[in-house]
């Protein structure tokens, strides 16, 4: 059964994940975003952006401090999970 529909990328979605509490939905998107959600709610609490190309693949931390996310724009960025800000960018160009 159907819990909630999360809406807000603006392009297909491409990558989901389920924090380690089960507290929070994080998915990436061809909009190049991030977002994190409430999973009780469904509501989005999150939007992270800073990749310039589609983001392929999510994931988080098992302590769940952490997303790091992969894009086509060749890098690998590391999100605060609580504060949504970017922790470290790893370019695959170098």
């Amino acid at each position: 059964t159907q819990k909630s529909k999360l809406e807000g990328h603006t392009a297909p979605v491409s990558s989901v994940a389920i924090s380690p509490d089960n507290k929070s939905i994080v998915s990436g998107s061809y909009d190049n975003t991030v977002r994190v959600w409430d999973m009780a709610s469904g509501t989005e609490t999150r939007k992270l952006e800073g990749h310039t190309g589609w983001v392929s693949s999510v994931a988080i931390s098992p302590d769940n401090l952490s997303i790091v996310s992969g894009s086509y724009d060749t890098t690998v960025r590391v999100w605060d999970m609580t504060s949504g800000a970017q922790k470290s960018k790893l370019d695959g160009n170098n």
